[in-house]
């Protein structure tokens, strides 16, 4: 199974989002129009679909609502929180070698 960077795929998911809303409310852009809700929604849609692809665990064909994407992805990041938390490992206990002065 190929190993894949979830950080990098997280982190350009949150780009999507908040670009997305900074640009909402610095106001950027001319005057509202009927299509920027759609517009809008298109892109929501999109980063839900690409937080669902990047979280392990959830199961595909199955529908979830974005609040339940988004519960999954807060799990997710705990569950990597603790992990390094953790000590790393050290050397297996095997033999010594003696130190050299």
């Amino acid at each position: 199974m190929k190993a894949l960077s979830p950080v990098r795929g997280c982190y350009e998911a949150v780009c999507c989002l908040s670009e997305r809303s900074l640009a909402i409310a610095r106001g950027r852009g001319k005057s509202p129009s009927a299509e920027e809700p759609l517009s809008l929604l298109d892109d929501m849609n999109h980063c839900y679909s690409r937080l669902r692809e990047l979280v392990p665990g959830v199961p595909r064909g199955t529908q979830l609502s974005q609040v339940e994407i988004l519960q999954r992805v807060i799990d997710y990041i705990l569950d990597l929180q603790v992990v390094l938390a953790e000590p790393a490992p050290g050397p297996p206990d095997g033999p010594h070698l003696p130190m050299q002065s």
